[in-house]
């Protein structure tokens, strides 16, 4: 069975979401009022979809995701919180599907980035301790 992914995601401009959704967001304030481009994560069950909107100021974040691993490992709990040093957008949280235990995230960090050097070497010293450790760019598509 391939690995799964909880969540996908895409980024767009500000100002084609308001196009779909114009009688949604009949005001825009806070973060979104500011942002230039906007992150949809979307989580689709058998049930249900959900879909979570977040304010961007550049086109490109990181989505990490972490496959196979000991929930009880407290190197997995502080993988997790030191995530949290890169600007964290989104978490999927612990989620076991199977028998595989998974973990998302989206980061407001991007490959080009300084930052992205620094994450790259947190991860590599704990990458055994998960079966996989997978690193997505999502950008905007033109």
């Amino acid at each position: 069975m391939p690995d799964k992914t909880l969540t996908d995601a895409l980024i767009k401009k500000k100002d084609e979401l308001l196009v779909i959704f114009q009688n949604f967001f009949m005001t825009v304030k806070g973060k979104f009022k500011d942002s230039s481009y906007i992150l949809i994560i979307r989580l689709l069950t058998k049930t249900f979809a959900k879909i979570t909107i977040y304010p961007l100021n550049k086109d490109k974040v990181l989505k990490i995701m972490f496959i196979g691993f000991d929930i009880q490992d407290t190197k997995v709990e502080e993988t997790i919180k030191e995530l949290r040093n890169f600007k964290m957008i989104h978490t999927s949280g612990l989620t076991t599907l199977g028998n595989k235990s998974y973990y998302e995230c989206y980061l407001d960090v991007s490959l080009g980035d300084e930052d992205y050097k620094d994450l790259k070497r947190n991860l590599d010293k704990i990458k055994n301790i998960f079966e996989d450790i997978k690193i997505v760019e999502i950008y905007l598509e033109k």
